[in-house]
Protein backbone atom coordinates (compact mmCIF):
# COMPACT_ATOMS: atom_id res chain seq x y z
CA UNK A 1 0.00 0.00 0.00
CA UNK A 2 1.74 3.18 -1.18
CA UNK A 3 -0.79 5.87 -0.35
CA UNK A 4 -1.37 7.60 2.99
CA UNK A 5 -3.24 5.91 5.81
CA UNK A 6 -5.73 8.08 7.73
CA UNK A 7 -5.57 7.68 11.51
CA UNK A 8 -7.77 9.32 14.15
CA UNK A 9 -6.36 9.87 17.63
CA UNK A 10 -9.43 9.96 19.89
CA UNK A 11 -9.68 10.55 23.64
CA UNK A 12 -12.31 8.28 25.20
CA UNK A 13 -13.33 8.02 28.85
CA UNK A 14 -10.77 9.21 31.40
CA UNK A 15 -8.71 10.72 28.55
CA UNK A 16 -7.60 7.31 27.35
CA UNK A 17 -6.48 7.70 23.75
CA UNK A 18 -7.14 5.16 21.01
CA UNK A 19 -6.06 5.07 17.37
CA UNK A 20 -8.81 4.49 14.82
CA UNK A 21 -8.69 4.01 11.06
CA UNK A 22 -11.71 3.62 8.75
CA UNK A 23 -12.73 0.06 7.95
CA UNK A 24 -12.35 0.46 4.20
CA UNK A 25 -8.71 1.52 4.59
CA UNK A 26 -7.97 -1.38 6.92
CA UNK A 27 -9.58 -3.81 4.50
CA UNK A 28 -7.38 -2.49 1.67
CA UNK A 29 -4.23 -3.05 3.76
CA UNK A 30 -5.41 -6.49 4.89
CA UNK A 31 -6.19 -7.56 1.33
CA UNK A 32 -2.54 -7.08 0.40
CA UNK A 33 -1.26 -8.81 3.53
CA UNK A 34 -3.79 -11.66 3.44
CA UNK A 35 -2.89 -12.37 -0.18
CA UNK A 36 0.68 -13.07 0.88
CA UNK A 37 -0.52 -15.23 3.77
CA UNK A 38 -2.83 -17.22 1.50
CA UNK A 39 0.00 -17.84 -0.96
CA UNK A 40 2.18 -18.98 1.93
CA UNK A 41 -0.40 -21.43 3.32
CA UNK A 42 -1.32 -22.68 -0.17
CA UNK A 43 2.33 -23.47 -0.83
CA UNK A 44 2.42 -25.61 2.32
CA UNK A 45 -0.88 -27.34 1.49
CA UNK A 46 0.46 -28.42 -1.91
CA UNK A 47 3.61 -30.08 -0.55
CA UNK A 48 3.88 -33.85 -1.16
CA UNK A 49 4.95 -34.46 2.44
CA UNK A 50 1.84 -35.49 4.38
CA UNK A 51 2.66 -33.62 7.59
CA UNK A 52 3.66 -30.39 5.81
CA UNK A 53 0.51 -30.53 3.66
CA UNK A 54 -1.55 -31.07 6.81
CA UNK A 55 0.01 -27.98 8.39
CA UNK A 56 -0.91 -25.97 5.28
CA UNK A 57 -4.53 -27.15 5.35
CA UNK A 58 -4.80 -26.38 9.06
CA UNK A 59 -3.43 -22.87 8.54
CA UNK A 60 -5.80 -22.24 5.62
CA UNK A 61 -8.85 -23.26 7.63
CA UNK A 62 -7.59 -21.46 10.70
CA UNK A 63 -6.93 -18.22 8.87
CA UNK A 64 -10.47 -18.11 7.48
CA UNK A 65 -11.90 -18.67 10.95
CA UNK A 66 -9.47 -16.26 12.61
CA UNK A 67 -10.51 -13.39 10.34
CA UNK A 68 -14.00 -13.55 11.86
CA UNK A 69 -12.63 -13.32 15.42
CA UNK A 70 -9.84 -10.78 14.96
CA UNK A 71 -11.92 -7.62 15.31
CA UNK A 72 -13.34 -8.84 18.62
CA UNK A 73 -9.94 -9.70 20.07
CA UNK A 74 -8.44 -6.21 19.81
CA UNK A 75 -9.87 -3.64 17.36
CA UNK A 76 -6.80 -1.41 17.60
CA UNK A 77 -4.53 -4.31 16.65
CA UNK A 78 -5.96 -4.16 13.13
CA UNK A 79 -4.96 -0.50 12.93
CA UNK A 80 -1.42 -1.17 14.13
CA UNK A 81 -0.94 -3.90 11.53
CA UNK A 82 -2.17 -1.61 8.76
CA UNK A 83 0.50 0.95 9.69
CA UNK A 84 3.26 -1.34 8.42
CA UNK A 85 2.70 -0.69 4.71
CA UNK A 86 1.66 2.93 3.83
CA UNK A 87 4.09 5.59 2.64
CA UNK A 88 2.54 8.28 4.85
CA UNK A 89 0.45 8.53 8.01
CA UNK A 90 -2.10 11.34 8.43
CA UNK A 91 -3.08 11.63 12.10
CA UNK A 92 -6.25 13.63 12.85
CA UNK A 93 -6.87 15.01 16.35
CA UNK A 94 -9.20 17.33 18.24
CA UNK A 95 -8.01 20.98 18.24
CA UNK A 96 -8.21 21.28 22.05
CA UNK A 97 -4.69 19.84 22.18
CA UNK A 98 -1.66 21.11 20.31
CA UNK A 99 0.22 19.09 17.71
CA UNK A 100 3.27 18.70 19.99
CA UNK A 101 1.13 17.13 22.73
CA UNK A 102 -0.59 14.87 20.20
CA UNK A 103 2.73 13.75 18.72
CA UNK A 104 4.02 12.77 22.18
CA UNK A 105 0.78 10.97 23.00
CA UNK A 106 0.74 9.17 19.65
CA UNK A 107 4.31 7.94 20.07
CA UNK A 108 3.59 6.92 23.67
CA UNK A 109 0.67 4.75 22.53
CA UNK A 110 2.81 3.10 19.87
CA UNK A 111 5.62 2.33 22.33
CA UNK A 112 3.18 0.86 24.83
CA UNK A 113 1.47 -1.22 22.16
CA UNK A 114 4.79 -2.45 20.78
CA UNK A 115 5.87 -3.62 24.23
CA UNK A 116 2.52 -5.38 24.74
CA UNK A 117 2.77 -7.27 21.45
CA UNK A 118 6.43 -8.14 22.04
CA UNK A 119 5.41 -9.70 25.34
CA UNK A 120 2.61 -11.74 23.78
CA UNK A 121 4.66 -12.84 20.79
CA UNK A 122 7.26 -14.30 23.14
CA UNK A 123 4.57 -16.40 24.83
CA UNK A 124 3.08 -17.48 21.50
CA UNK A 125 6.54 -18.44 20.26
CA UNK A 126 6.93 -20.84 23.17
CA UNK A 127 3.46 -22.32 22.59
CA UNK A 128 4.13 -22.76 18.86
CA UNK A 129 7.40 -24.59 19.58
CA UNK A 130 5.66 -26.97 21.97
CA UNK A 131 2.81 -27.63 19.53
CA UNK A 132 5.24 -28.11 16.62
CA UNK A 133 6.86 -30.91 18.61
CA UNK A 134 3.49 -32.67 18.71
CA UNK A 135 2.70 -32.10 15.02
CA UNK A 136 3.45 -35.72 13.98
CA UNK A 137 0.85 -36.88 16.51
CA UNK A 138 -1.73 -34.21 15.60
CA UNK A 139 -1.51 -34.73 11.83
CA UNK A 140 -3.56 -37.97 11.77
CA UNK A 141 -6.47 -36.21 13.50
CA UNK A 142 -9.19 -35.45 10.88
CA UNK A 143 -9.93 -31.79 10.21
CA UNK A 144 -8.11 -28.65 11.39
CA UNK A 145 -6.79 -28.63 14.95
CA UNK A 146 -7.49 -25.41 16.87
CA UNK A 147 -4.58 -25.98 19.24
CA UNK A 148 -2.18 -25.71 16.32
CA UNK A 149 -3.37 -22.83 14.17
CA UNK A 150 -4.61 -20.33 16.77
CA UNK A 151 -1.24 -19.71 18.54
CA UNK A 152 0.54 -19.46 15.18
CA UNK A 153 -1.97 -16.95 13.78
CA UNK A 154 -1.80 -14.92 16.99
CA UNK A 155 2.00 -14.97 16.65
CA UNK A 156 1.69 -13.70 13.09
CA UNK A 157 -0.76 -10.99 14.14
CA UNK A 158 1.51 -9.79 16.97
CA UNK A 159 4.46 -9.73 14.58
CA UNK A 160 2.57 -7.56 12.10
CA UNK A 161 1.45 -5.25 14.92
CA UNK A 162 5.07 -4.86 16.04
CA UNK A 163 6.07 -3.99 12.49
CA UNK A 164 3.29 -1.41 12.33
CA UNK A 165 4.18 0.29 15.62
CA UNK A 166 7.88 0.29 14.74
CA UNK A 167 7.09 1.81 11.36
CA UNK A 168 4.99 4.53 13.00
CA UNK A 169 7.73 5.39 15.50
CA UNK A 170 10.52 5.72 12.94
CA UNK A 171 8.38 7.18 10.16
CA UNK A 172 9.32 10.69 9.05
CA UNK A 173 6.19 11.02 6.88
CA UNK A 174 3.70 11.50 9.73
CA UNK A 175 1.46 14.54 9.38
CA UNK A 176 -0.72 15.74 12.26
CA UNK A 177 -3.95 17.49 11.26
CA UNK A 178 -6.43 19.26 13.52
CA UNK A 179 -10.04 18.16 12.96
CA UNK A 180 -12.67 20.26 14.85
CA UNK A 181 -15.36 17.56 14.59
CA UNK A 182 -13.34 15.30 16.88
CA UNK A 183 -13.75 17.78 19.75
CA UNK A 184 -17.49 17.15 19.93
CA UNK A 185 -16.94 13.42 19.63
CA UNK A 186 -14.57 13.38 22.60
CA UNK A 187 -17.04 15.36 24.70
CA UNK A 188 -19.69 12.81 23.79
CA UNK A 189 -17.48 9.90 24.83
CA UNK A 190 -16.47 11.56 28.09
CA UNK A 191 -20.03 12.03 29.32
CA UNK A 192 -22.12 9.44 27.46
CA UNK A 193 -22.17 7.24 24.37
CA UNK A 194 -24.60 8.84 21.94
CA UNK A 195 -24.83 6.40 19.05
CA UNK A 196 -26.83 8.77 16.85
CA UNK A 197 -24.27 11.56 17.24
CA UNK A 198 -21.38 9.20 16.53
CA UNK A 199 -23.15 7.75 13.51
CA UNK A 200 -23.90 11.25 12.21
CA UNK A 201 -20.27 12.32 12.61
CA UNK A 202 -19.05 9.21 10.80
CA UNK A 203 -21.44 9.88 7.92
CA UNK A 204 -20.34 13.53 7.63
CA UNK A 205 -16.68 12.58 7.61
CA UNK A 206 -17.36 9.53 5.41
CA UNK A 207 -15.47 7.13 7.68
CA UNK A 208 -16.67 3.56 8.11
CA UNK A 209 -16.60 1.52 11.30
CA UNK A 210 -16.29 4.34 13.86
CA UNK A 211 -19.32 3.40 15.94
CA UNK A 212 -18.40 -0.28 16.15
CA UNK A 213 -14.78 0.55 16.99
CA UNK A 214 -15.72 2.90 19.84
CA UNK A 215 -18.22 0.41 21.25
CA UNK A 216 -15.36 -2.06 21.77
CA UNK A 217 -12.73 0.39 23.00
CA UNK A 218 -14.61 3.09 24.94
Amino acid sequence: MSKALDLYLIATRKKRYVIFSPTNLLEACEAESDDRIRRFTSWFARRPNRIIAWVGRVLQAGHNYYEKLEDRIDPMERVLKAMASPSQLDVYYAPAQGSDFIRVRFESILRRQRFKHMFWISLDTFVCIVIAAFTPFLAPIPGPNVFFYYPFLRWLSHYRAIRGTSNGLRFSAVEFKSLPELGGLEENLESRFDRNAIRGLAERLKIRGLEQFLERTN
